[in-house]
């Protein structure tokens, strides 16, 4: 104990605090760690944790909320960007009013393909007027979108893909005529008054009397139903035909909510039409006209495109085997009478 005592008190020089002392004794047990061989041989930074702490920028407390805009610019954005969505102009199709007849004066009329026999034609074409590039031309269905001679030929009717130039070959070669409802030219349909179909019937009415064709074919649905609109008696109770009676028949036993459903819903058919016109002369080898309707080959129908179109024509080639058969049944068809000057 003496020695200890001695010894301590030699390794105490009066300028060493006991502190520091303390502290020299400690940094013997302090640990040195050893440099990893995979860490980078860049020299490590001798910043201490005062100039760390002074360098690093200091954080608010709590959590960050996102950056808002201020309440009165939101609304007037929002309600600027909903009027401007509400305020966006819409351009309507313009529908095209009825062109006064000196618009297209200056185009002729076409002329009619009908042939020069009576009871030669199979068909006869009927389009709805004389569009503007056929009329500056001077042939049927001349516009080069028009799907006619395309489904004529993809049905048959004509041996090759015929232009509009030799139009006037159909009756003769072909035993098929080509009219129109309205004789005057125009753009597009819409330009025509309903009164001018109206007042273009007679006139078909009195061709189909001359030339006795089989089937008269409406390139369009809307040229059919001014048609008959014009010449086909009304329906009268007392009067109804076969083809009312049938239909009572099947429909007597339904409710009326699913009638009045079936009657609204029921889709047109392209194909023979229940009307006919029936031919009194004794002579004539073609007794009844009937009525077939297709849809218009006009390039702007989009709802139907070329194969569909050929698919219907094939179908009225179809109906003028079965007619040269005497395989159709026209009983039931209502007659369309004919006014004793057409006679």
């Amino acid at each position: 104990m003496a020695e200890e005592t001695v010894t301590l008190k030699e390794d105490i020089s009066p300028n060493v605090t006991p502190t520091q002392l303390l502290r020299n004794k400690l940094s013997a047990f302090r640990f040195e760690s050893t440099p990893s061989l995979r860490r980078s041989p860049r020299k490590t930074s001798t910043t201490n944790c005062e100039e760390e702490e002074s360098i690093l920028p200091a954080l608010r407390s709590g959590s960050r909320s996102p950056r808002k805009r201020p309440a009165n610019t939101l609304a007037a954005g929002g309600s600027d960007a909903k009027k401007a969505k509400v305020a966006r102009p819409k351009t309507p199709t313009e529908k095209r009013k009825v062109a006064p007849p000196e618009k297209y004066a200056h185009l002729n009329a076409l002329n009619d393909y009908l042939g020069q026999e009576v009871d030669m034609l199979d068909v006869m074409f009927c389009g709805i007027n004389p569009g503007q590039m056929s009329a500056t031309v001077g042939h049927h269905f001349a516009h080069p979108t028009n799907h006619f001679w395309k489904c004529l030929h993809g049905a048959e009717l004509t041996d090759r893909l015929l232009p509009a130039t030799e139009d006037y070959t159909l009756p003769d070669y072909y035993h098929l005529g080509l009219t129109n409802l309205v004789e005057r030219p125009s753009a597009q349909a819409a330009e025509l008054a309903s009164e001018e179909f109206t007042a273009g019937a007679p006139a078909l009415l009195r061709k189909i009397v001359r030339k006795r064709p089989r089937v008269v074919c409406f390139v369009g649905k809307a040229i059919w139903e001014s048609f008959i609109k014009a010449t086909a008696p009304p329906p009268s109770d007392n009067d109804s035909g076969n083809l009312a009676e049938a239909f009572t028949a099947r429909t007597a036993s339904r409710p009326k909510a699913s009638l009045k459903k079936m009657k609204t819903s029921e889709p047109f058919t392209y194909d023979l039409q229940a009307y006919k016109v029936v031919h009194m002369d004794p002579n004539a080898s073609i007794r009844e006209t009937l009525f077939f309707v297709v849809v218009s080959t006009s390039g702007l129908v989009a709802g139907y495109q070329l194969p569909e179109k050929i698919k219907q024509f094939t179908l009225l080639k179809q109906r003028i085997d079965e007619l040269k058969q005497d395989s159709v049944d026209t009983t039931a068809m209502t007659v369309i009478p004919i006014p004793p000057d057409l006679l």
